[in-house]
């Protein structure tokens, strides 16, 4: 048995045994991990009986085991006695596909490119994994020597494939990167001559790329061409634009300004913009800005924002409405602010809003939070319970992924990826404050006192929003306003958060979409409103909302089960719906703790109904029925019937009309999920469910 002889090797090894006799052994055995392991303990002998048998299994041993432990024995030889052995090693075409023995090639192959450059890239080329040729010849390029560019450039002359020529030219671009200007090569005239006339547009396009690099100002212009032609490849024009770019190319702004007309390439020429001081590129930004989308909006402000000159314009279209205050989102405003101008920051402040330092013990704070709020401790977060804890603290003033209030600005679009973005906006909320979301303290005549924003104002009347409502004021009931240098949002707005509730809600706001809402004890009333589906996904040709009632119907049939499905995920619970099945031939059903799946359906437990099914525990998607045994006998057929599902842990309750027909325990169950109504495949039915309550159990109260 392969396991006893790996388990006498392993005793051998940790007793101490210095005898060359087990690992010599084990080099013959019919086991490849035998075998493999023998090698693995011959690594400390590193003898010349040791190295020649390496050799050996490394040309002509099948296993890929064998293989595996023998580039790894490779780091324990002396340089100069590795190659031969990698040249063996990589010999085997089968393990270009192989998940693991690439990676473990290249690591043993990358110092070795150092020491030789011109024999580790002829290693590379000769060898069978062709990945580790691009690898080498950039690790290669990154070495930089002259030594390391000869062989680079002596390659690329002798190269037998435009694959090769393409991996060599990205060695010599690695070389060059980074860098406005470099000197050419030795050589490099002869080799890229006939490069630039090769069949392979990617070959001439790198070899343009690289002569933009070394100052030719002839490649420089045939780039300029190819960034133009709105009939050249995508990816040509991209690669064009980088090493125009990456050179500083002095007509390159006009070209960008040029390309604004042009969607194809208009947001990379926006943000590439930025890296250019031309007077004219502000105004060609602002003459656009009203057609761009959002995202291209959002990179001309970048650009705009990018350095004093430009900023001016920009604060000249925040002023003349060109450009919309609401466009403009706080670290834009950092940006400016960073940029040290002090007739800037003045009139920031007029055109946009209130700006403020940090104070000192809030930047305490919001470095001990970026401390605790680690990518570790992130990604423990239960992102379903932070985005319950953001509607009940933050969804009634801001919008995110089309839902809640309008009090501040909407954050779907925010920089919400950023963590310290995330931080000082909620640690700090009043160091940056847009103007129309600066708070205004109203003292009106009958003593009341309100703080919110004034949304709109005419000589009659102000509307005014608050963390709660919108209220329309009379203009004459106002005793006295009072502009506030304060923001809406409290800074200690998560003081009644535990840390473990402050982690999961700073998780779900950095999330990039969205997920369903964990349910408690405070939002279950909000599980079903009885006017619409909101908070549901549907089918609306299927499903609708009726006198408050739930409704699933088909009058041709489906052939395929749809469901209405809560965006609530669930634990413990207890769910009382009312439920109506016509006819009573066809079948429907109450999935909990389930999760949508493809092709429209749902996997996890279903509280069945049907004729012959009603009170049974069924497993969608997965095991089948689980209950056989059910409530019939208790249901009025054609009529409404009480259904209750209790889930509690492992155990799952069902009740008809008050009758016990289902405890089932079961820790193979889901213990968490989604509520959802079914409509079964078949012929032409209706079901409705009405008087739905969701009660959460929450841990504390079992």
């Amino acid at each position: 048995d392969a396991r006893v002889r790996l388990n006498a090797l392993n005793t051998l090894f940790v007793s101490g045994d210095q005898s060359f006799s087990y690992p010599e052994m084990a080099w013959a055995d019919k086991d490849e991990y035998v075998r493999a392991r023998g090698v693995e303990l011959s690594a400390p002998f590193a003898t010349e009986v040791v190295r020649p048998q390496w050799l050996k299994m490394a040309k002509d041993d099948p296993a890929p085991a064998v293989r595996r432990a023998l580039v790894q024995a490779v780091r324990t030889l002396k340089p100069d006695e590795q190659w031969e052995l990698m040249s063996a090693l990589l010999s085997h075409a089968e393990d270009a596909t192989n998940h693991v023995l690439p990676h473990l090639y290249w690591y043993a192959l990358e110092p070795l490119c150092a020491i030789d450059p011109a024999k580790a890239l002829k290693l590379a080329t000769e060898g069978k994994i062709p990945q580790l040729v691009d690898y080498a010849a950039r690790r290669i390029g990154a070495v930089g020597t002259p030594t390391a560019i000869g062989a680079l450039v002596t390659a690329l002359g002798e190269a037998k494939s435009p694959q090769l020529t393409l991996a060599y030219l990205s060695g010599l671009q690695e070389m060059v990167k980074g860098k406005r200007s470099a000197e050419a090569p030795k050589g490099w005239a002869a080799v890229s001559l006939p490069l630039m006339k090769s069949d392979n547009a990617e070959v001439r396009s790198a070899t343009l790329a690289l002569g933009v690099a070394y100052g030719d100002a002839n490649a420089s212009e045939s780039l300029r061409g190819i960034l133009i032609d709105p009939k050249a490849e995508s990816p040509r024009r991209q690669a064009a634009l980088i090493a125009l770019l990456g050179a500083k190319d002095k007509q390159l702004p006009a070209v960008l300004q040029s390309l604004l007309a042009e969607s194809a390439m208009r947001p990379q020429a926006i943000r590439a913009l930025a890296s250019f001081d031309d007077a004219k590129t502000p105004a060609a930004l602002l003459a656009i800005y009203k057609y761009l989308s959002p995202a291209e909006k959002r990179d001309a402000i970048a650009t705009l924002a990018s350095r004093p000159a430009f900023a001016q314009h920009l604060l000249a279209g925040l002023a003349a409405k060109t450009i919309p205050n609401a466009d403009i989102p706080a670290e834009i405003i950092r940006q400016l602010r960073n940029l040290n101008d002090k007739a800037l920051n003045e009139k920031i402040a007029s055109v946009w809003g209130t700006v403020r330092d940090t104070p000192v013990e809030r930047k305490k704070v919001i470095a001990e939070w970026a401390k605790k709020l680690n990518p570790g401790a992130l990604a423990q977060a239960d992102l379903g319970a932070g985005r319950a804890i953001y509607s009940r603290v933050c969804m009634q003033c801001h919008t995110l992924y089309g839902v809640g209030g309008k009090v501040g600005p909407e954050i779907t679009g925010a920089n919400r990826s950023d963590l310290n973005y995330l931080l000082e906006n909620i640690f700090d909320s009043s160091s940056v404050i847009p103007k129309e979301y600066a708070a205004t303290k109203l003292d009106l005549l009958d003593g009341r006192v309100i703080t919110g924003i004034v949304k709109e104002e005419n000589k009659v009347t102000l509307t005014v929003a608050t963390a709660t409502e919108t209220l329309t004021i009379p203009a004459k009931d106002v005793d006295k306003r009072t502009p506030s240098d304060l923001s809406m949002m409290p800074d200690d707005i998560t003081k009644p958060l535990t840390d473990l509730q402050v982690r999961d809600l700073f998780a779900y706001l950095k999330f990039n979409q969205q997920v369903p809402i964990l349910g408690d004890g405070e939002n279950a009333k909000d599980f079903f409103n009885g006017k619409d589906l909101t908070g549901w996904d549907f089918d609306k040709d299927v499903w609708s909302v009726d006198n408050g009632e739930i409704v699933g119907k088909t009058k041709i049939g489906l052939k395929a089960n749809n469901f209405v499905k809560s965006t609530m995920d669930l634990k413990d619970f207890k769910l009382t719906v009312k439920a109506k099945l016509t006819p009573n031939t066809e079948n429907s059903g109450i999935q909990f703790r389930s999760v949508p799946i493809a092709g429209g359906e749902m996997r996890g437990p279903q509280a069945d109904m049907g004729k012959g099914w009603w009170g049974k525990l069924y497993e969608e998607s997965g095991r089948g029925l689980l209950v056989k045994e059910g409530g019939e006998k208790f249901v009025k057929e054609g009529d409404w019937n009480e259904y209750i599902v209790e889930a509690i842990g492992p155990k799952v309750k069902l009740w008809i009309n008050g009758n016990s027909v289902c405890d089932y325990g079961d820790d193979k169950l889901a213990k968490r999920g989604v509520i959802a109504f079914q409509v079964h495949s078949g012929g032409p039915m209706e079901v409705r469910f009405k008087d739905i309550k969701l009660e959460v159990i929450e841990a504390k109260k079992k």
